[in-house]
This record gives structure tokens, C-alpha cells and sequence, in this order.
């Protein structure tokens, strides 16, 4: 199995052969002992196979590579003064023929966003030295990361216009020795102006050594706790008119690239961005970043290569745009759980194996290995998996065996379109387009087409709204509907070839009428299908005999998939919609029972037009 491309689900294997596809015909929502064996071993195959690859990585140089992400990622507009929120939304275009009844362009819901928070988030330097790098002797990350979350907050207050300030508490400069004392660290800068010896001493006291003058600071404001004390050194040059003021976000990435040469962590400066990156999302869940511990070997000769902080730092109004949101973030980072060819019905048996993998891993604290994993999964996004695990023990790490279990999670998991076109790998069955004709034989549509239609065609007719946004769950409804259940204005479209979106451009919004467009250079479309082909299933990924698989996983999977198409159950349908994992009923009646005396007729009237609708149905001798 290729873990950096969908695939599809694996056929059945000889190992199977004495598994029949048998299951009650009165309940179309529990999937057949088959389908779940076949599921779990192709899982366990494929996650077993990740580990095993995994356990023998190390980091070295360009083991993090963000250069990926800047491919399709929309760079954060150069002139943000005045502006308090971000507002974009993604335009998509129709890049298959033949079908005139369908628009060209369609736009996602406009995304608002504040890059701005009250309570920066808390930082802290643990006791072991993990995420070390093969090719160094030192340990710099925690250090690199200090200076890009600076330099992240200062370019977002320089498009703001925000002048920022040193807070009271920068030490002077300490005398030129060595501190022994376990709970204190000496930086040693060498040579260095008294601007950036003042930028390093306030970067790295404790509480927060800089801020702006507005009681909001960026989303990726740091406070540190001060559990090491480090001691700043250096042969200071004084000059002749030092500044008082903090450096531009230019002046600091080359503070920080000198910094990074005198002690060989070009390397790691990666990594440091990337774990920066995520504080946007620790901000959200309240975790305590937890850095891994400084070690500092000097080198003689300075490295010729170009600087990857300089680098970095031209593509930073990208990963700008996806950092600030952790909305963006969740999205990207729990999508690398879904598979293509998994039914919502599916996911425990598809969900357990994971959990196999990945709880010991989180449970003795080996995030290195449990971050090759995920970069072993999805290769596009594994800067981000890279830069969570490298921040410790996070809500964000510890959250991950739950929501294999339950499907929830700290933050919104759901899919978001863009970013899955943005990071080049898909989190949600609408972001494939599909394969073969939309209409399969004894005129049966798959349900996930149709729900894919209805999200395409949602404006064609008034009773579209529902559907106007994409599911919030990425798993497929299983089955197929008849043509004839199927609303008109998607019956237009079964002879169509298959609709092909290509995302385009990403819109800002400014306001006061301000848009600033940016065109996506690759045209990323919808993804394929198939991918690499599946190996033959072997009986030791098999089962043992009398497994259950973990269910809350499933039934959530299944009643958020079908609740988004409530608005129109169809007649062969009904038992699922009635099913108590999906149980539409209940859905009317809690808005009932939060609803005021005053509302308390229309909804009564609501909830018995569908139970009748469902009396109607058995009445006129539909069958499931």
C-alpha cells in the first residue's frame, strides 16, 4: 500500500474464503463479518507496515521539509492594517466537458478567522534531549523555535502595522562564564552587536520578554516558564547609538541563521518552524508546549550551504496562511486517519489496528518513531505531525488514541476542501471525484455520488440549502439509491463525464471592498481514486477469532454522514435513517426540547410530517 496517495480498499484474499458475506437483510447499516475482516486486515497490514519502517528512521537533514506546503498554500496579504480578522474563500472550477446545466466556478464558504489571541501560549523545557539530529552534536530545537515565534508574530504585526516593544523584565548582560548549575543554561553568542545580544536575552527570559502594545497578541505569542534559566553570553559590541526597540522579523531570521551556523542546527531550524507553526493550535486545546532540553557544541567552520532559515523565511507568508488558523491545522491533521474505500460502517474495524500501532507509542512518550509514522502516511503534511510530536506531550498527542476511538476530537477534525488541495492530500471522500459512470447497472447510483451531486448542484433548487456546505464527516454512506429516488436536478447529471473540480484561487477579503486574489500555479483537482496496487491480504493480518470491533468509532462515522442528507431520505433508505445510530427522529426532537413554548408548534408539526413520512413508507410496502 502507498502511504502518500489514497487507494483503494483491498479485494478479498484467499485468507478470507471461509468468511461469508452474510448479514441480516433487515439492517442495511451493520456491515456483513466479510467486509469487516477484510477492512481490519488491510488496515493492520498497512499500519504494521508503517511502524516497522518507522522504528528504524532518524532525523537528519531534510527529514522535515516545509518547501512542500508552498505549492498550493495562498501567501497572507502584505497590507493587513486595520484588519482584526482574516476572511478568505476558495474558488473551484469545472474542468470536465460536456455538462452545461452545471456553473463553471463555485466558491466554499468564506472562512473568518481571528490571527489574534488575548492568552499567549505557555512554554516549558523538559529534561531529555529527544528529536536530536544525526548529522549534529547539538540540540538547538527549543532555542530555533523561541526565534521563529518571534519572527512569526513580528511579520504578522509588521502587515499589521503594530509596532511591538521589550517588556521590563531583560536581564543585563552577565558576566563571560560557564553556569553549572543543572537548572541554569549558558548560550554563548560569540561575537555578537548589542542588539541582537538584547534580542536574545529577552527571547529567552522568562515570561515574555517582548509583546505589542495591543492587549492582543499574534497567535503565535509565547510565554516561557522559566524553569531553565539561561544565561546569555557573548563579547557584546556596543554601538555607538544602540537601538531600544525589537528587530524586524529580516533582522531576526539573520540573527537566528548565525545563530544556527555557530552551533551546525541548519538542519533543525525546519523542524523549529514547523513545531511553531502548530502553537496556534496548543493555544486552542490550553496544552503547555514541552521543549526538548538545549545542548550546544560550537564548530569551527561555518557551513558554505545557503541557509535554510533564509529560506524558510521567504516562503513564511505561505505557512502564514495555514499556521494562523487552527481550524486549517485540525483539519490537515486529523484527516491522515481517513482511507478511500472505507464506508462510514467501517471505520472501527478500520480504526483499531491504529490504535495497535500508535498507543504504546504515546504511552511511553516515543513521539520521534509515532512522528515517522504519520510522515510515513502522508508525506505532503509530515512537517506538521513532525512539529506536534516535537512539542511533547500536547492535548493534541494524548487526544489521538480517543479519537480513534470516538471519532472526537480537541479541536474541529472536520474536512476542509482548500486545505486538502493546499497540502495535496485528501481528507474526505468529496475530495475524490470518483471513478466509471455515475449510473451502474439495475439504474442504481452509489450514495456517496449522489452525495457528492448533491454538494455540486446544491444552488440548482430551493431545497439545495442543506447542502451547501460538504459533510462534516469524510467516511462514504455505503449502498446505492435508485435512480428514480434521486431529486430531477441530479438525474440531469448521471450521463455526465464525471465532474472533475479543479481548485483555482483563494480570495481575501480585506474589507471596505479590498479582495486580493491568489491563483493557485499547480490547478489542484479533485484526487483519483486508485492508487498503487494492494498486495494479497495474508491470514496473519486476519482478525482473532470472535473480534468486535470498537463501535462508537463506526456509529458516529455513520450517523454524521447520513444526518447531513436527512432533509432527503429516500424510500429504500428508510430503516437507516431510522436506525438508532443515525436516528433522525431524535435530531427533531431535541431542537423540540430546546426550543421556547413559543416555537413548540411548528417543530411538533416538523417531527410528525416525519414520522408520518416514515408510517407512509412501510404503508406503501417499500422494503429495505
Amino acid at each position: 500500500m502507498s502511504s502518500s496517495s489514497p487507494v483503494s480498499t483491498p479485494t478479498r484474499s484467499t485468507a478470507e474464503s471461509s468468511v461469508h458475506d452474510e448479514k441480516d437483510e433487515e439492517d442495511l447499516v451493520a456491515p456483513s463479518p466479510a467486509s469487516i475482516y477484510r477492512t481490519f486486515a488491510a488496515s493492520k497490514q498497512h499500519w504494521q507496515y508503517l511502524s516497522t519502517k518507522a522504528a528504524s528512521m532518524c532525523l537528519q537533514r531534510d527529514t522535515v521539509r516545509l518547501s512542500g506546503l508552498t505549492i498550493g498554500l495562498p501567501a497572507i496579504p502584505d497590507n493587513l492594517q486595520g484588519v482584526d480578522y482574516l476572511t478568505g474563500q476558495a474558488t473551484w472550477e469545472l474542468k470536465s466537458k460536456g455538462d452545461s446545466n452545471l456553473h463553471k466556478a463555485r466558491t466554499e464558504g468564506r472562512r473568518l478567522w481571528s490571527p489574534s489571541r488575548r492568552r499567549p501560549t505557555l512554554c516549558t523545557i523538559t529534561n531529555d534531549s529527544r528529536f536530536t539530529y544525526s548529522n549534529s552534536k547539538s540540540n538547538g530545537v527549543a532555542l530555533l523555535f523561541f526565534g521563529w515565534a518571534y519572527i512569526l508574530c513580528t511579520s504578522l504585526l509588521e502587515r499589521q502595522r503594530i509596532p511591538l516593544r521589550y517588556t521590563n523584565n531583560v536581564p543585563e548582560a552577565p558576566s563571560n562564564q560557564n553556569c553549572s548549575d543543572e537548572h541554569r543554561f549558558t548560550v554563548d553568542l560569540g561575537i555578537v552587536s548589542d542588539c541582537e545580544f538584547r534580542w536574545w536575552s529577552a527571547l529567552l527570559s522568562p515570561g515574555q520578554g517582548w509583546r505589542s502594545d495591543r492587549p492582543e497578541q499574534p497567535v503565535w505569542a509565547i510565554v516561557y516558564t522559566g524553569n531553565i534559566k539561561f544565561q546569555v553570553v557573548g563579547q557584546v559590541r556596543v554601538s555607538a547609538s544602540p537601538r531600544t526597540d525589537p528587530p524586524s522579523s529580516t533582522q531576526a531570521a539573520a540573527f537566528l541563521s548565525r545563530f544556527a551556523s555557530m552551533y551546525n542546527l541548519e538542519s533543525q531550524a525546519p523542524l523549529a518552524l514547523a513545531m511553531a507553526m502548530t502553537i496556534p493550535l496548543h493555544n486552542e486545546t490550553r496544552s503547555v508546549v514541552e521543549l526538548p532540553k538545549p545542548s550546544l557544541f560550537r564548530q569551527d567552520t561555518h557551513l558554505t550551504s545557503p541557509s535554510s532559515i533564509e529560506r524558510e523565511y521567504s516562503n513564511l507568508s505561505h505557512y502564514m496562511t495555514l499556521s494562523s488558523n487552527p481550524i486549517f491545522l485540525s483539519s490537515a491533521l486529523w484527516g491522515i486517519f481517513w482511507e478511500p474505500g472505507v464506508d462510514c460502517n467501517l471505520v472501527g474495524p478500520w480504526c483499531d489496528p491504529i490504535i495497535d500501532v500508535v498507543e504504546p507509542l504515546v504511552d511511553k512518550g516515543d513521539l520521534e518513531t509515532l512522528a515517522h509514522v504519520f510522515a510515513l502516511r502522508r508525506p505532503t503534511i509530515a512537517p506538521l505531525w513532525y512539529g506536534i510530536a516535537a512539542c511533547g506531550q500536547t492535548k493534541t498527542i494524548t487526544a489521538i488514541v480517543p479519537f480513534l476511538k470516538t471519532l472526537h476530537a480537541p479541536t474541529p477534525a472536520r474536512p476542509i476542501p482548500e486545505v486538502a488541495a493546499w497540502t495535496g492530500a485528501p481528507q474526505s471522500f468529496m475530495d475524490l471525484c470518483g471513478s466509471g459512470p455515475y449510473e451502474q447497472g439495475g439504474s442504481q447510483v452509489a450514495r456517496e455520488d449522489v452525495w457528492r451531486l448533491r454538494h455540486e448542484c446544491w444552488d440548482l433548487e430551493p431545497e439545495g440549502t442543506p447542502f451547501r456546505n460538504p459533510p462534516m464527516s469524510p467516511w462514504p454512506p455505503f449502498g446505492h439509491m435508485g435512480v428514480e429516488e434521486l431529486e430531477i436536478s441530479l438525474r440531469t447529471h448521471l450521463g455526465c463525464e464525471r465532474h472533475r473540480w479543479v481548485y483555482a484561487r483563494w480570495t481575501w477579503l480585506l474589507g471596505n471592498g479590498t479582495e486580493v486574489v491568489e491563483s493557485s500555479p499547480n490547478q489542484q483537482g479533485l484526487f483519483e481514486t486508485e492508487g498503487e496496487p494492494e498486495p494479497a491480504l495474508s491470514p496473519v493480518f486476519l482478525p482473532t477469532p470472535g473480534y468486535s470491533p470498537r463501535s462508537m468509532a463506526s456509529e458516529k462515522a455513520v450517523g454524521d454522514i447520513f444526518r447531513w442528507a436527512s432533509t432527503e431520505i429516500e424510500a429504500s433508505g428508510k430503516s437507516i435513517y431510522t436506525h438508532p445510530w443515525v436516528d433522525v427522529l431524535a435530531d427533531f426532537n431535541m431542537g423540540l426540547d430546546q426550543e421556547s413554548d413559543v416555537g413548540s408548534d411548528g417543530n411538533q408539526t416538523s417531527v410528525q410530517r416525519v414520522e408520518q413520512w416514515v408510517e407512509d413508507l412501510e404503508m406503501d410496502g417499500f422494503s429495505s
